[in-house]
């Protein structure tokens, strides 16, 4: 954004020099990134001249035979700007002017010259020649009254120009006023502002003028009605403060919206009333496929998402962003309406993104505009207007509006402020720092006060953002640097992140590749995870986008999106895993804040082999056991057992594969394979299998030291159990009734054989076969010792499973 010092002494006349205000400016937050000196470097050589008549090149469509007058002598000049009408007067560089070329640096002199066969004796300038800012693409017109043969640069009134980058946290910095009224709580003056006086209008506005469809979209929504106006050239003071800003005046109408829009940082925009079927506004929601041509010529398709501004049949302006190609102001134009207006912050910064489209007002409105700058932005223009354009003001102002935003009072403790500076700023000096920056102070005690942000402040909103205000005034350079004092660091166990940067390398150790996601997301892209409803998610209360206008839940939603960008891309065979934090506003359903990790197996899990196992592909239990394998490289006891179908997390699995898992007695995560309703369009070749675990409870388990044992020096033996059973039976209760009986000497479990023929064991049955090994750890055992136990099991498993013993 470009600041006019000359523009900006109008509202606070200061003390310092351009440099010393520019440091000033940066050291307050608004950081100034170039410093332009306007007219200082234009050579003598450059004069004021008219063009007397203008003819077309024979030889190129594009250039034009101009013959100009200095007042004291005519020259031919040919010129290329699509602007070098008769009647202009313009800048003119004759014989011998020395320019220094913006782009390179170098040097060349005007030259009497031949361009397509006709003969030039000058150069008619636009802006980019003489370093001037405004619009480079034709020649720069001056004012009528410009004087003949004037060196140019004595008609100049010297301004300092700076380039600032504003954060956007602070819209109300994006105009001279906004700025003027930082820099007078800096410099402790008291900034002016021109009186506004409105007349009273003819008549009331008839009902219906103004119709607002969405509210939330649009909480305001103002317009008036001036006829009689005549469209013409804007005095020379507002063509100056324009250009020296890089705008290029138009007429006087759109000349006042822009000169308000940099004055208070409002955006308006004046309708031809003529041009208004029905002569009504509504502003609505588009319809999906509905089109605008907007005043850049380019048509637009518009969605259900963005809002416009309509006439009784169309749409006539894209709300906050662009006017229609036929809602300007021309010179035809008599009647106007000027509408100015509050719209959603997000809706204005997803609609400009994702049409494309960006202007200085979308600029501002999707960072947020001052509630009560709206009437006031208003009633400056149309001040403005009657002085500059004449007219009457036929209607009151039509203000449809919500209730207007509350700014919450934000406690402040002066000690607080000191502690988080670090300096020694008193309490009287707090105290008028606020209410130098017009926040309202009220409630002051020995130990603080309650301030109150006025509307045009919508970054404070907490007692650290008082502080920052206070250092910014009170001078970042006046706090004084504190020696740093070191500290000896903690053991690297304690440190917060180690313990999941941990969890992430044991995930790691199992092949699988780690994916890191935005902690923010979409509301309908979250709700496919079955466990959470809209009232369970956090939503944040300004976001960028309303595609980033949620916390996550859950890892699992933005899992399916990687899978799916992966497989659009042909990268099929996927072991992936995310670990990081994920929210949730309902606390009976999971804390507000918690870490959790997902795991995601697809597609073959052994491309780079040959032959049979090539074409081995995952499944549930290669989910299965890499869950089990996790818990038991961290020496936790993990049981997998089938999940409810009441329980939400259900319908993310298909149902004969959904389970949970179960650590010491606690539900801490589901795993299955993905339901057909997630990895519908996904074009998936091969089942989708999913696993998701709450971590907290992991990393608030101490850590279970590893214990080394000598390897064995005794011979083991096995022995085998075999039976018919339900196919209903599941292996975990087989396993927790082996381990129940508490045999002596057994040292491992493992199932080796699983079988299911209904003509050789019937319907609804099947074969399963474990083998028990047995060890003792100082001698060799007996045949008689281990069959006692092997027979022992045999008869428990009969009786407690009711089996089939083969």
């Amino acid at each position: 954004m470009k600041i006019s010092l000359n523009w900006l002494s109008e509202y606070l006349k200061t003390p310092y020099s351009p440099t010393e205000l520019a440091d000033k400016l940066t050291m307050a937050g608004i950081e100034v990134e170039d410093i332009e000196e306007s007219g200082s470097d234009i050579p003598d050589g450059v004069v004021i001249a008219e063009i007397l008549e203008r003819n077309s090149h024979p030889d190129a469509e594009k250039l034009s035979v101009c013959r100009v007058s200095t007042g004291t002598e005519e020259v031919q000049i040919v010129c290329g700007a699509p602007n070098c009408d008769a009647g202009v007067k313009a800048p003119l560089a004759t014989i011998g002017t020395v320019f220094e070329d913006p782009d390179n640096g170098k040097k060349f002199k005007i030259k009497k010259s031949k361009l397509r066969g006709i003969e030039s004796f000058g150069m008619l300038c636009s802006t980019k020649e003489l370093g001037l800012p405004g619009d480079p693409s034709g020649i720069m017109h001056l004012a009528k009254d410009a004087k003949l043969g004037k060196k140019f640069k004595e008609t100049l009134d010297s301004d300092t120009v700076y380039e600032v980058e504003i954060t956007p946290n602070r819209p109300d910095w994006l105009s001279h006023w906004g700025v003027a009224r930082d820099l007078a709580a800096l410099t402790g003056l008291k900034p002016s502002f021109p009186k506004i006086t409105v007349p009273s209008p003819a008549k009331k506005a008839e009902a219906g003028l103004v119709t607002v469809e969405d509210s939330e979209l649009c909480p305001r929504y103002t317009a008036r009605i001036i006829r009689g106006v005549k469209v013409t050239e804007s005095p020379e003071w507002m063509q100056k403060h324009l250009s020296s800003i890089g705008l290029r005046p138009i007429n006087n109408i759109v000349d006042i919206t822009n000169f308000v829009l940099m004055e208070l940082g409002h955006p308006l925009h004046a309708f031809d009333l003529n041009l208004l079927e029905g002569k009504k506004i509504i502003v609505r929601r588009a319809t999906d496929k509905e089109k605008i041509i907007t005043l850049d010529g380019k048509e637009q398709e518009l969605n259900s998402s963005n809002l416009v501004i309509c006439d009784a049949s169309k749409p006539m302006a894209l709300a906050g962003i662009m006017g229609g190609e036929h809602s300007g102001v021309t010179e035809e134009t008599i009647d106007i309406l000027l509408e100015s207006a509050v719209f959603n912050p997000s809706n204005i910064r997803a609609s400009s993104r994702d049409l494309k489209i960006m202007s200085d007002s979308s600029f501002r409105f999707e960072r947020g505009v001052d509630w009560e700058m709206c009437k006031t932005a208003s009633d400056r223009a149309t001040a403005l207007i009657l002085e500059l354009a004449g007219g009457t003001l036929e209607t009151e102002l039509v203000d449809v509006k919500k209730s207007a935003p509350i700014s919450p009072p934000v406690k402040c403790r002066f000690e607080k402020i000191r502690k988080l500076l670090g300096c020694k700023v008193t309490d009287k000096e707090i105290v008028a720092i606020f209410a130098g920056l017009g926040l309202g102070v009220s409630d002051i005690s020995d130990l603080g006060c309650v301030v109150t942000p006025p509307s045009y402040r919508l970054d404070i909103y907490r007692e650290a953002d008082l502080a920052e205000e206070v250092a910014r005034i009170y001078g970042l350079n006046n706090i004084e640097p504190a020696p740093v004092r070191a500290i000896s660091g903690g053991n690297i166990a304690s440190d917060s992140y180690y313990k999941l940067e941990e969890i992430g390398n044991q995930i790691i150790s199992f092949g699988l590749n780690e994916c890191m996601n935005y902690s923010l997301i979409h509301k309908d892209r979250a709700l496919v995870d079955a466990k959470f409803a809209e009232s369970d998610m956090k939503k944040l209360k300004n976001p960028l986008s309303l595609e980033l206008a949620y916390l996550r839940p859950s890892l699992l939603a933005q899992m399916l999106e990687t899978v799916e960008r992966n497989i659009s891309r042909q990268n099929a065979n996927l072991a992936l895993f995310e670990t990081g934090r994920v929210y949730c506003e309902n606390s009976k359903l999971f804390p507000e804040e918690r870490l959790e990790a997902c795991i995601i197996l697809t597609g073959l899990k052994n491309s780079e082999r040959f032959s049979a196992e090539k074409k081995q592909t995952y499944d549930f239990f290669d989910l299965k056991g890499i869950v089990e394998n996790f818990f038991e490289m961290r020496k936790m006891n993990c049981v997998i057992r089938k999940l409810d179908n009441t329980s939400k997390a259900s319908a993310n699995f298909a149902n004969e594969s959904a389970a949970e898992i179960v650590v010491n007695g606690k539900v801490i995560g589901e795993m299955g394979e993905i339901a057909d309703r997630l990895t519908k369009g996904m074009r998936i070749t091969h089942s989708l299998f999913a696993a998701t675990i709450q971590l907290d409870t992991l990393i608030s388990t101490p850590a279970t030291k590893i214990r080394f044992k000598q390897i064995p020096q005794q011979p083991g033996t096995s022995r085998d159990v075999a039976f018919i059973a339900d196919t209903s039976l599941e292996h975990g209760t087989i396993m927790r009734t082996i381990l129940s009986s508490k045999l002596p000497n057994l040292e491992s479990v493992e199932l080796f054989d699983v079988f299911e023929d209904e003509k050789a064991i019937g319907k609804g049955k099947k074969s399963m076969a474990y083998s028990l090994k047995f060890r003792n750890s100082e001698r060799t055992l007996t045949d008689k010792e281990v069959n006692q136990a092997h027979e022992k099991l045999r008869a428990k498993l009969a009786k407690v499973l009711n089996i089939e013993l083969r």
